[in-house]
């Protein structure tokens, strides 16, 4: 059966802010929900596209699988051809493409990274840069251009497809997400292609660790967990650091978000893991294991303080970066630990942000640390013994083979990219929700990129007269019910050896299916969308003409009570008709 593309009604930007952020910088705005649906009947001869795509975001479990899904797709239900461009956006630049077939991608399917196409810088986003992709898709006579990447690139691609618009060139931008931090994240997309795979393959190695401790019971590990920051966010996000703290339970976890939220100073944060230390030193334990997030050190007011600061000045040398920085900054800087200052001077990332992912996090947590306990030891308030062991957990589960379920996603979404591109779909972001179910029961479509985009909370001065909206990463929920999970044992995990080794990942058995339980616990807001939407028409069923008047009376009281409660919580929203 051939597949057809159903509107899901118009969607709506909410927050003052985004609706005039989207008028400023969008045409073409409130463009319907799509769903995609089997017709059950043979479609049209297939019209022989051309779709290019592009790994724009960093290394991660399921690209080739994406691939697998996209070539599949197109060559049956268009009969179009798939140009992989070869090294990412600067292979797109150049026109440097191979075509790709089912034939070609399936040795690639179930394994890791991203070898059979690569990639370089990942942005879009200079003039420079939409001229040459304009060039390259009138060139290369492409009807759609599937860009996979995390937040970054997926706000790149709503801009390229605008663009391209009022070029009237005919090639529809179609997103995919990906990252293995988990990041690019939403009311519409439940999951980052890759995160899954990378969380599993990190407990793994956290597991195997925390029960090396337990085992040897004379060491502190300090594991530094690759997250949000590796995508060079503004804000780091540190959900691949909470999934491995509730599948592994460690003693302790440094959560960006939590450190953020409490204000918490470098002594905070370096009091607060002395205390768990001298609690557990107490019962004779001296050794643990601590998650330390990527990006904690961003969390820290004071050093977001001093980031921002160097940040703002061109690369130079320590001496030059002095003379510049503000008195406590200064101070700040000249407290550290030589490390630490010539890593905050390191080579920065392509949107010109400090690489977190090069600041050895957990070694300045440890020297801190140790430092804190030998103040306690001569008042005489601690008097066990301390012996830290520092890691780096990231690199070597990034590229692993992916699960099954990042197998199954990256296949699906590489369909939808394929089926939206076809269909000249641009400004759309392919979307798979229910995902805690199995395959068969998740529903498949588009979202517009409008419906998702929203003003820059973290601007900087010199953009706030002119905020350019972005889809932003989205940091660990305080208030879902993942962190709540890990809330409610984290006081038991500090004080004993809860651990747990979920070994490797598994591609057959009873576990082998099972997903995140981050992305299970995730809130599914289109099935809440759907059940309002049942509701709804069961009212209408219920009262309609020839029904007890009193029923009528009580659906109209309900609803009115129901509707001056949402205008009194709800921002003003758009009412423009859909595009």
């Amino acid at each position: 059966s051939s597949l057809h593309l159903e509107e899901s009604g118009a969607t709506m930007c909410a927050g003052e802010a985004e609706v005039a952020a989207v008028q400023a910088y969008f045409i073409c705005r409130n463009s319907p929900l799509l769903a995609i649906k089997a017709s059950g009947m043979r479609g049209p001869a297939p019209s022989r596209k051309r779709v290019g795509v592009v790994f724009c975001g960093r290394q991660s479990p399921g690209c080739h699988d994406l691939l697998c899904g996209l070539t599949d797709m197109l060559e049956t239900e268009a009969g179009g051809t798939v140009l992989g461009f070869v090294g990412g956006t600067q292979g797109l630049f150049a026109k440097q493409a191979i075509v790709l077939t089912p034939e070609i991608c399936k040795p690639f399917r179930y394994s890791g990274g991203m070898e059979l196409l690569g990639r370089t810088v990942d942005r879009i986003n200079s003039p420079e840069d939409l001229q040459n992709t304009k060039d390259a898709c009138i060139e290369m006579g492409l009807c759609g251009l599937v860009l996979v990447g995390g937040a970054r690139t997926q706000t790149d691609a709503a801009y390229l497809a605008e663009y391209l618009r009022e070029q009237k060139v005919d090639t529809a931008v179609v997103g995919v997400p990906c990252g293995i931090e988990g990041s690019i994240t939403n009311a519409f997309v439940e999951a980052s292609l890759g995160f899954d795979s990378a969380a599993k393959g990190t407990s793994h190695l956290v597991g195997n660790t925390a029960i090396d401790g337990s085992s040897a019971r004379k060491y502190y590990y300090f594991l530094k967990l690759m997250d949000g920051s590796s995508t060079g966010g503004k804000v780091p996000t540190s959900h691949v650091a909470l999934e491995a703290a509730l599948q592994t339970k460690p003693n302790m976890l440094l959560l960006s978000e939590e450190v953020d939220a409490r204000r918490m100073t470098l002594r905070d944060v370096v009091r607060e893991v002395a205390d768990v230390i001298a609690s557990r030193a107490k019962d004779g334990k001296h050794f643990g294991t601590i998650l330390v997030s990527e990006g904690l050190l961003a969390a820290i007011p004071e050093f977001r303080c001093l980031i921002s600061e160097i940040e703002s000045m061109p690369q130079s040398t320590e001496e030059k970066v002095m003379e510049q920085l503000t008195v406590w900054s200064r101070a700040l800087f000249q407290s550290l630990p030589d490390f630490m200052r010539k890593e905050l001077l390191l080579e920065r990332q392509s949107n010109a942000a400090l690489q977190l992912s090069q600041l050895e996090t957990e070694r300045l947590m440890a020297c801190l640390v140790e430092e804190e306990l030998k103040q306690r030891k001569k008042i005489g308030t601690y008097s066990g013994s301390f012996s830290p062991v520092c890691q780096f957990v990231g690199y070597q589960a990034r590229c692993g083979m992916p699960s099954n379920f990042d197998s199954d996603y990256a296949y699906t979404l590489g369909g939808a990219a394929a089926v939206l591109a076809a269909s000249s779909k641009s400004g759309y972001m392919a979307i798979a929700s229910d995902l805690s179910r199995p395959v068969e029961e998740w529903h498949v479509g588009g979202v517009p990129f409008t419906a998702i985009i929203q003003s820059d909370k973290n601007a900087t001065l010199q953009e706030v007269e002119l905020p350019r909206p972005i889809i932003p990463a989205r940091p660990v929920d305080l208030d879902g019910a993942a962190f709540r999970a890990w809330q409610e044992i984290r006081l038991a995990c500090a004080r004993d050896e809860l651990y747990e080794n979920p070994g490797p990942i598994q591609m057959s058995g009873q576990t082998a299916d099972s997903v995140s339980a981050t992305i299970a616990m995730r809130f599914n807001y289109l099935g809440g969308l759907s059940t309002l939407r049942g509701q709804i028409d069961t009212v209408s069923a219920r009262c309609r003409p020839g029904c007890d008047p009193r029923l009528l009376r009580v659906a109209n009281q309900s609803l009115a009570t129901l509707l001056a409660i949402l205008s009194e919580i709800a921002d003003p929203i758009s009412t423009e008709p859909p595009c």
